[in-house]
């Protein structure tokens, strides 16, 4: 059993249609197999999880989640508790990810810029 600590996932119905889910999930993440993607929604299990801090897996857990949405297919998405939580609430997880590389990068332009000064003393 993996454990699921400070992840966040997504989970598909039981009873979704399984073709279509499978080719929304291995766009996303090819690694996984179609056998486990439907062992995995028919298990009620995470069918995507990744650790809190990833952002390029929150990333695909909000574009899952969008995709499925648009075929009628209601997933439930789990929190870094394993609590039931909302598309809001990812995509503001998202933004703040967004806001904090884009600081970090102005940071580093900034003492890049400070250190091509001194050079030129």
């Amino acid at each position: 059993m993996i454990d699921m600590t400070d992840m966040i996932g997504i989970k598909v119905p039981k009873g979704s249609p399984i073709a279509k889910c499978v080719a929304i999930i291995r766009k996303l993440e090819p690694s996984l197999s179609i056998s486990d993607i439907t062992t995995r929604i028919n298990s009620n299990e995470y069918v995507l999880f990744y650790d809190y801090t990833d952002e390029i897996g929150l990333k695909k857990i909000i574009k899952c989640y969008e995709q499925l949405s648009k075929l009628g297919i209601n997933p439930t998405l789990f929190d870094e508790d394993g609590e039931e939580t909302t598309i809001e609430i990812m995509r503001n997880l998202d933004g703040m990810y967004d806001e904090i590389s884009e600081y970090i990068d102005a940071e580093a332009e900034a003492e890049d810029a400070a250190e091509c000064g001194d050079d030129e003393e």
